[in-house]
Order: structure tokens, then sequence, then C-alpha cells
């Protein structure tokens, strides 16, 4: 269905026009102008004078003729230049940094990375961020910077540009988008960590293409990101997807929001570690033991690969925490009835091991209430979901048409 504009400011207009023409590219990739008229509804003229002026700006390129049917004039098909500037993403995570140059095809023109030292504080972390992102600017020269994303650990004012708290660092009401925007160039956006992965899968990962799913991060802690009707769901006060504090078991573990048996006490890595720790301690056999490892320096990395290796206890620690991510995802499923569940995070490279318990828990519990299995697959972006879709905050609002991009030019002052 294409847009109806009525008329008002011409330049305001023509801009709209523009930011219609360059979101359908990025959702289709390479289109014909007659192919953009009919998505966009512009008529034919006013797509050819506004393609004209985007080729001249160098946000579009046009590619090989395709081939024609008879006579005349072979359509071009036109693309989004991938030249055309970078927006750069930072996930911050409880243990470190990655910082990402994306371009407008969601292709990584560079990446830095650093981690966080114990105690560090947020505005030390947020220096080490803008050190690094002036430094990659200054060697990747882009033609535009369209902003700076960042992805958080913990709930975020999505608005306000606000880290409320973050558990695992200890920071609170951190106004990052001031911070950071006083020093690097273009907008800067902030969200909670999940929900930019969430987003860098809608755009150029698993998630093309579908309009209602959830995204559950399982590591250190446990978060999910929503997404109805195509756009990510925040909730009233940004913290919606709190997954890891839903109560999952009664007579679960003291969680340290101070409740009891929440999903983070019972599925998350360090939850994984206690539990495997536990076990070792009451004299349970495992590959752990022969392997020499401190029940108490274990980490989840080393109880999957005990697991992979035919670990008995281990196999079993995962299937307890697949299981109580079943169940947690099961109620979102039943409540909001999305047609997938993407899996990321550090614990879900441990892949079938905790994503067959899930899937087998998810069934049980949603049959005969859905019209069928919710499919459950990991992400595709991997470990650089995250930093991804902090990028992809910045180029949304772009290809809205809610900012302008800046010519870097602060790297020669």
């Amino acid at each position: 269905m294409g847009w109806n504009p009525t008329p008002g400011n011409p330049s305001l207009l023509k801009e709209l026009n523009q930011f219609l023409i360059l979101d359908a590219l990025r959702r289709y990739g390479s289109l014909s102008r007659s192919d953009l008229a009919r998505i966009t509804g512009l008529t034919p003229p006013t797509v050819g004078v506004i393609v004209k002026g985007l080729l001249e700006e160098g946000y579009l390129v046009e590619q090989a003729s395709l081939p024609g049917s008879g006579v005349g004039r072979r359509p071009v098909p036109l693309a989004l230049n991938p030249q055309a500037g970078i927006a750069v993403g930072v996930n911050v995570s409880p243990t470190k940094v990655l910082i990402l140059a994306v371009n407008l095809l969601g292709q990584i023109q560079a990446r830095r990375s650093f981690a966080i030292a114990a105690g560090a504080s947020a505005e030390d972390v947020l220096e080490q961020v803008i050190g690094n992102v002036r430094e990659m600017l200054a060697e990747l020269r882009p033609r535009r910077v369209f902003g700076v994303g960042v992805g958080l650990h913990g709930p975020v004012d999505h608005q306000r540009g606000l880290l409320r708290f973050a558990p695992h660092l200890g920071w609170r009401n951190v106004p990052v988008a001031d911070l950071l925007g006083a020093a690097l160039p273009g907008p800067v956006v902030v969200d909670n960590g999940v929900r930019c992965m969430a987003q860098g899968e809608l755009w150029f990962g698993a998630a093309r293409g579908i309009e209602n799913l959830v995204c559950v991060a399982v590591g250190t802690g446990i978060g999910a990101a929503i997404v109805l009707d195509g756009r990510l769901y925040r909730g009233a006060d940004g913290i919606a997807g709190e997954i890891g504090h839903v109560t999952v078991d009664v007579e679960g573990p003291r969680c340290d929001c101070g409740n009891y048996g929440c999903l983070e006490t019972l599925a998350s890595g360090p939850a994984i570690a206690r539990q495997a720790a536990r076990r070792l301690k009451q004299g349970v056999p495992s590959l752990l033991v022969d392997w020499g490892l401190d029940p108490d320096s274990l980490a989840a990395a080393d109880v999957a690969r005990a697991a992979l290796a035919g670990d008995e206890l281990s196999r079993q620690v995962f299937a307890e925490a697949g299981m109580y991510l079943g169940i947690a995802i099961a109620n979102l499923a039943k409540t909001l009835n999305p047609s997938r569940i993407l899996i990321g995070g550090g614990v879900a490279q441990a892949g079938d091991l905790l994503l067959e318990p899930l899937r087998r828990t998810l069934a049980q519990r949603t049959e005969g209430l859905l019209p069928g299995e919710v499919p459950v697959e990991p992400i595709q972006l991997g470990a650089d979901a995250g930093a991804i879709g902090a990028a992809c905050l910045v180029l949304e609002r772009f290809f809205r048409g809610d900012t302008v991009p800046q010519i870097l030019d602060f790297i020669e002052r």
C-alpha cells in the first residue's frame, strides 16, 4: 500500500518522499524506478526526480540493467550505496564493550572492543567508548555519520537516553545520550541491549519479514525484547521484557531483586555454573571433576563443554535450564502469540543442549492453546547482534526522516 501525502511544506514533502524511497530500498533490496512508484504510491515523475537527487548525493547506486521483455529501455535497478555513510553501534555488556561501524546494508566496516574493568565507573567506560569511536572514524573517514546507537545492560529510558540501572555493573541513572552526544557526531540513541539484538535481527538477521516475535538473550542475565507489528514494544516505562525476573519456581533460590525463583536464578549463565558446582560438591561424578576444575570457579562454558563431551551431570543441568526457559517463554507465547522465538546471548551458544529442552517444554505447555508450535531458533547475527542492532536504531531514524546525517568534519578540528 502506498503513502498519499497531503499538500504542505514543499521542502518537507520532498524529504518525506526521499525517505519513503530509501526505506523501500532498505526493505526490498534492489528495485527499479517503476517498482518504487508501485511500492511507495508516488507518481513515476516524482520518483524520477527524487531518485536523480539521491543518486547525485551518493545515497543510491544504479546496478546492471534487468533483462527486458520487449522493445524500449530496460529497467535499471537501484540500490542503497554502501559507501553513503556509516552508523556506529555500541553494545555494553556486563563484561565488555563491542563497537561496530555499520553501513546502510548492515555490513560491518570496522570493529573495536575492550573489557570492562572490575568496579569501573560508567563515566570511565564511556570515555573509553568516545576514544575508540573517534579513532575508528578517523581511520574510516566515512562520507557521513548517521549517528551512534548504544545498547545497554539493564532498564533504559529510551526517550531520555538514560540508563536507569545496570544491575551487574552497579551503575544508576547515567545520562548516556548526553555524555556521548557532547563528544560524538550525529544523534545518540540508547536502548536496552536485548532490544538492540532484536532490532538487528529484524533488519539484517533471522527476523527479517517477521512482524511478531520475541527475542530472548540468555547470558549473565536474561532479558527479552518484544516485537509487535514489526515494531519494538518498550512498555509504558521502557522496561517491557524483563523476563529474567519472572517467577518460574515459587520455592526457588532468592534473586538479587529480592524475589524467589526468578528465571535468572535458574537458567542464566551464573545459575548454570552454580547448579553444576552444587552437584559436584554433593559428590556426583562428572568430567568436570576429572578435568580438575574447581567447582567454585566454574563457568557456564565449562559446563557446556562437558555436556558436549557426554557428561551426564552437565547435560542434566542444561536440560533443567532449558525447561525453566521453556516455562517462561510458554507464558510469553500464550500472552503475545508471536510467530517466532529467537534465542541469543552467550549461554545460547550451547545450541541444542539448551534449545531442545526449551522447545520440548514450550510445546508441552502451549499444546492445544496455540494453532501450532512456535518455532524457536538461534539468532543469526551471533555476538555482533547487539551492536549491529544499536546501529540500526540510528539508521531507523534516518530512514524515517527523523534526523539528518552529519558530514564528518569534527576529526579535522
